[in-house]
């Protein structure tokens, strides 16, 4: 077993299951079902598939940079959709079909972005016997690991009272997306697409990014052990605009609904 696989692989599918498991929450208060889920896991791997098959034309595009531009566009769109759902899941009237929309592209774009990240890093081992084995134990380690972890959030959160989920839901998902967000700091200064700025802190001493209570964090948070003033920047903001997306006034006679229950 190769543990850098049980680390790499468990973040790309931690964060995809944490999304995944809000979603599902907020699929069940809303009383969407599940028919989008299907599409959106089969348009999420087929986009995972194109990807990894043409990641090399991808990353000759803008002087080399094509790859990094173009997840730091998935996460925004990511970011988009759950700006879209808060907005819909407030308006009354609403039809289903649009929130199952709002949910089914963050999945499908998640999917797209961390499957196709462990396709590429697989393939690496797959022409060496001699290690193709271990990393696909390791692989298997932690995408099980991350699935299990997103399957007990749900059903943590589902045991809950419904005015406590009612809250916590929407706070976790704006937390996990902002973090979403956030990372496409970090691909952005990697290509010098913004401006470098030093570090704010560094806790990679206690704790590191690569640990397991960090790839948790990175996921559900978007850790960073040495942020910029970029990171923050686009977090605290990220969370404005979502909690403005929740909370943005509904014209419409009856009570607003944190959850557009009644939506048709």
């Amino acid at each position: 077993m190769i543990l850098e696989a049980v680390v790499i692989v468990l973040r790309e599918v931690l964060e995809a299951a944490l999304l995944i498991a809000l979603l599902l929450l907020v699929s069940h208060e809303t009383k969407v079902g599940l028919r989008w889920l299907v599409p959106a896991f089969l348009v999420g791997l087929t986009g995972a598939l194109l990807y990894a098959w043409q990641i090399a034309w991808v990353s000759e595009q803008f002087d080399y940079a094509g790859q990094e531009i173009l997840n730091a566009l998935l996460q925004g769109l990511i970011f988009a959709s759950i700006c879209g759902l808060f907005v819909a899941m407030r308006a009354a009237g609403v039809h289903r079909s649009v929130i199952a929309t709002c949910m089914g592209i963050p999945i499908a774009l998640a999917l797209a972005r961390e499957v196709s990240e462990i396709f590429l890093y697989l393939q690496a081992f797959l022409s060496t016997e001699t290690m193709a084995g271990p990393a696909m134990t390791g692989a298997l380690i932690g995408a099980v690991t991350g699935m299990s972890t997103g399957v007990l959030i749900y059903h943590l959160l589902g045991w809950m009272d419904q005015r406590q989920r009612d809250v916590v839901v929407p706070v976790l998902l704006a937390v996990v997306v902002a973090g979403i967000l956030t990372q496409a700091v970090s691909l952005l200064e990697q290509v010098d697409r913004i401006p470098y700025s030093p570090p704010l802190w560094d806790t990679s001493g206690w704790l590191p990014e690569n640990s397991l209570l960090g790839q948790l964090l990175y996921a559900l948070l978007g850790y960073e052990a040495t942020p910029s003033r970029w990171h923050a920047i686009i977090y605290v903001a990220s969370l404005l605009v979502l909690f403005m997306s929740y909370r943005l006034p509904v014209s419409t006679s009856r009570s607003p609904q944190i959850y557009a229950s009644e939506a048709s």
